[in-house]
């Protein structure tokens, strides 16, 4: 091969694979959608709101939070228990279907999702109805956000689950961040880092409940 066809060759071959590497960047997001699952049956529920699907992806789900359970040494939350059998008793061993939203995976790299039982019932739903969960606001929020908080006013006013059964030593008023959508108990130092612009005073949990805020974990109002 002579000079000048060897170095043909080589801006071909250079150009060749800048060419396919390109495609791959174009290709990536769509094939990583791709591969989020749709369906799955639930092999193990980890507490309320949390399972793991028999491929072994685990799926948090979406816009809800459930009391915890006593795990490394640490003491389980009021109803953290119920909401865990509860959960079981729903979808463990079926065939459930999953819908995303905005945010796929947390931080923690599990699937975000909004879970559906072969009858059609979204579980999300079926927790914050039944008090088993209470909503997780995010700064991002999520498209069933609102309808969310509706099933939880209603959980609440109605005093269904751990509305009804978990006794709180109440505050004369709670400390909310309008940036975290979490509130604290007025001695929280979490509570008193709170800059002024973000700051919002409830009167009581149920207040600060009904607009989407879940409770700081170190105070536990």
């Amino acid at each position: 091969m002579d000079r000048r066809l060897a170095r043909h060759f080589t801006v071909a071959s250079l150009l060749l694979f800048f060419v396919m590497a390109f495609a791959d960047l174009l290709l990536l997001p769509a094939f990583s959608g791709s591969h989020l699952p749709r369906s799955g049956e639930v092999a193990i529920v980890f507490d309320g709101d949390t399972v793991m699907l028999r491929s072994g992806a685990k799926v948090r789900y979406l816009g809800i939070d459930s009391p915890e359970v006593a795990h490394d040494d640490q003491r389980g939350d009021c109803y953290g228990e119920e909401a865990k059998r509860y959960n079981r008793r729903l979808v463990l061993g079926k065939r459930v279907r999953l819908e995303y939203d905005r945010e796929k995976r947390d931080h923690y790299g599990r699937l975000l999702a909004y879970v559906y039982l072969p009858d059609g019932r979204c579980v999300n739903e079926e927790l914050i109805k039944k008090g088993y969960a209470f909503v997780l606001r995010r700064p991002e929020g999520f498209k069933k956000l609102y309808h969310f908080l509706q099933l939880q006013r209603r959980a609440i006013q109605r005093r269904v689950g751990m509305w009804g059964y978990c006794k709180v030593d109440p505050e004369e008023f709670y400390i909310g961040n309008r940036r975290s959508f979490v509130f604290h108990r007025p001695s929280c130092p979490y509570g008193r880092q709170t800059a002024r612009r973000n700051a919002i005073i409830f009167h009581s949990r149920e207040e600060a409940f009904a607009e989407g805020f879940r409770p700081c974990r170190r105070c536990k109002p």
